[in-house]
């Protein structure tokens, strides 16, 4: 599992270094009752950001607070 999450990662990060900004400007409309993080329009800059900002989401509902 974890060749195949290098390969997809590795992918996604080629395809946006070879994006140009106007490319990455481009968007569309999203219902917005469907995820907190989606706004009416999003770019296709706001996608590429959309997976970390829902990880980190969940990651701080399941995170336990550290002891003092």
């Amino acid at each position: 599992m974890a060749a195949v999450f290098d390969r997809i990662t590795g992918a996604l990060e080629r395809r946006l270094t070879a994006e140009a900004d106007a490319g990455l400007a481009r968007g569309m409309h999203y219902p917005v009752r469907w995820d907190p993080f989606f706004k009416d329009f999003m770019t296709i800059a706001d996608i590429y950001r959309y997976p970390t900002q829902h990880f980190d989401f969940h990651h701080r509902q399941l995170t336990l607070d550290e002891p003092d």
